[in-house]
């Protein structure tokens, strides 16, 4: 997550998620509070186990962990073709599960994004495939060339660590990724705000 010391930067990509854009975050901050959030309709594609905590790891092997895992999930859902394996992807393969799990795999699910959590539910049945709260979630980010419509983010729960892969068509995968880091931008705000506030309070 953020590293508090890093914080002045604003979201630079030193960190785990996307730089505020130039022209600024694309909703007003309202709309992912916790009683709200901005719901995006997505597919569903499967999800990569992850063997290694991603705070330990530097942005770049992130990113490479991160795209192969798009990638893997992409490939044995026939969704690309097999990719020639470099030295490097292998490296950050060993960080990879050995098997995608592909359950919910395909389906149309609408992906919910506030200040608390990041949720995933099918659209034609209501089934959960999945709610991370926000401080579970490690990092963000988009596809390869050959993936640029697929979003993926890394997080843990009683399951373990996982990345979870979606398709996001018609060009919402920039969208998706930007308001992501928007939220976990503004839930980073609220908590230095609540720290500075506890910390002004005076005493009785």
């Amino acid at each position: 997550m953020l590293k508090k010391k890093n914080h002045d930067r604003d979201w630079s990509n030193t960190g785990s998620f996307i730089n505020k854009p130039q022209r600024g975050w694309l909703h007003p901050d309202e709309y992912l509070n916790p009683s709200a959030g901005v719901c995006y309709g997505v597919r569903y594609i499967g999800a990569m186990e992850v063997k290694q905590s991603m705070k330990s790891l530097d942005f770049e092997t992130r990113t490479a962990l991160t795209k192969e895992a798009i990638g893997r999930v992409c490939e044995v859902a026939g969704l690309k073709n097999p990719t020639k394996k470099t030295k490097r992807s292998g490296k950050v393969a060993k960080m990879l599960g050995d098997e995608p799990n592909l359950v919910f795999a395909g389906s149309n699910v609408n992906l919910t994004i506030t200040t608390d959590s990041l949720t995933i539910v099918v659209m034609e049945t209501g089934d959960l495939v999945a709610s991370h709260e926000m401080p579970t979630v490690s990092f963000a980010s988009g596809g390869d060339p050959d993936t640029m419509d697929f979003v993926a983010y890394v997080a843990k729960d009683t399951n373990g660590r996982a990345c979870h892969v979606l398709e996001c068509g018609g060009g919402l995968a920039q969208d998706v990724i930007t308001t992501m880091g928007q939220a976990f931008e503004l839930r980073y705000k609220l908590y230095l705000a609540s720290k500075t506030a506890a910390t002004s309070t005076p005493p009785r």
